[in-house]
């Protein structure tokens, strides 16, 4: 075989088997790639379900207590409240009326009696048409040396009391369908509910979002009226 024609087969083999190689790694990286954009933590999994759930918002009910629990009754159905907390103190009769309970299902489960932790307020004693409170909401995102802020709007609340376990709800609901909070790489930050009043012990609540709130703050009980704004940092 001449030496010109060993030459172009060996070069001919060289980008062939270069081409290969090539292909193949560029497949590899792919695949990892594609691996680390599906991957979420089982803890911030956990968190994304418990944000999608369906939430009740149920007015001016009554609820007969039980120990640490208050069974209510809406429209033939039945849930059990989890009193913790401050919380325990609002309910203090056997039986109560004119309540206003903010329900998410605890567990998994299809099961009746639907359980949920706090969230009880007292109905309003004045009617709104519209809203009673409706602070501002800003988010703030950083990414490397560039920080971006932009407005989700305000926070419309009707009631003159709400618990921080319905702020933290609404709040992070919002982020997971709008923002995708706790898919890809969004999944730590914080909301900060800033109070009007300085002078007070509390002036601002801080929700972290790598966790799910306390069950002991659910049951804080606030005026609306008294936020001034809402940050949220991710």
């Amino acid at each position: 075989m001449k030496l010109s024609t060993i030459a172009k087969t060996s070069l001919a083999l060289g980008i062939l088997t270069t081409g290969v190689m090539t292909t193949y790694a560029q497949s590899a990286d792919a695949a990892v790639q594609n691996v680390g954009v599906q991957i979420v933590s089982k803890e911030a999994q956990i968190l994304h379900d418990y944000y999608s759930k369906t939430f009740w918002d149920l007015r001016n009910v009554n609820g007969e207590r039980e120990g640490n629990v208050v069974k209510v009754i809406d429209k033939s159905q039945l849930t059990e409240v989890k009193l913790l907390g401050p919380e325990q103190n609002i309910i203090k009769d056997k039986e109560s009326s004119q309540l206003d309970v903010f329900v998410v299902r605890e567990g998994n489960g299809k099961q009746a009696p639907t359980l949920s932790i706090n969230g009880i307020t007292k109905t309003n004693k004045n009617q709104y048409y519209d809203y009673n409170a409706n602070p501002p909401v800003t988010l703030t995102k950083k990414n490397d040396n560039t920080i971006y802020q932009e407005s989700l709007g305000r926070f419309e609340t009707n009631k003159e009391q709400i618990t921080l376990k319905e702020i933290d709800f609404r709040l992070r609901q919002k982020l997971v369908k709008e923002k995708d909070l706790y898919k890809s790489s969004v999944s730590n930050g914080k909301i900060v509910v800033k109070m009007k009043e300085k002078g007070i012990k509390n002036d601002y609540y801080t929700f972290e979002l790598n966790k799910k709130l306390q069950e002991d703050r659910m049951g804080v009980v606030i005026n609306p009226k008294d936020i001034k704004e809402i940050s949220i940092d991710i």
